[in-house]
């Protein structure tokens, strides 16, 4: 029995392909350079390593998120900064002014307390307070609903959640 002959096809020549030139991006000198936007504008931009921007590209490949030091997310002026932290704080700045904070104190606790301890803040609707006296660092433990209530009459209901005491 005779195996039956396939026909092969020649195959059409390959081409050979010219690779595109690659030059070596020049590292620059300093801290930082000038680099245009796809919105016309000119910024400075950190200077990155190769092995940093490697490894931001791994990060980027592996979890899902951008590189840390991409160029159009590092360039920000200090107005932007500002605006952004006061934009994240919910304070009123008349609401927390030494002044008023260091009456809600001492209506809080009463006097005895309040020269022993001191409200430093209110942020994020945590009280810090500050003490360097271990019988009053309990004493204030012992106390803290009634400090949370008595701080929220005097600064508004939902002013402080939560207390915070700091040894020192």
């Amino acid at each position: 029995m005779a195996t039956p002959r396939r026909r092969v096809r020649k195959a059409a020549p390959i081409e050979p392909v010219q690779a595109p030139e690659v030059r070596p991006r020049p590292e620059p000198a300093g801290l930082y350079h000038e680099e245009l936007f796809p919105d016309g504008s000119v910024r400075p931009v950190r200077n990155s390593t190769r092995a940093e921007r490697e490894s931001g590209q791994a990060m980027a490949d592996f979890f899902g998120v951008q590189p840390q030091l991409n160029p159009s997310a590092n360039v920000r002026n200090m107005e932007s900064v500002l605006a952004a932290l006061i934009s994240k704080m919910d304070v009123s700045l008349a609401e927390h002014a030494p002044e008023v904070l260091s009456e809600a104190w001492l209506h809080a606790v009463g006097p005895f307390l309040s020269t022993k301890a001191e409200l430093l803040s209110i942020a994020r609707k945590q009280a810090r307070i500050r003490t360097s006296h271990p019988a009053v660092r309990f004493e204030l433990m012992r106390q803290k609903a009634q400090i949370i209530r008595a701080l929220n009459a005097a600064l508004g209901e939902g002013s402080v959640k939560t207390v915070q005491i700091v040894h020192g």
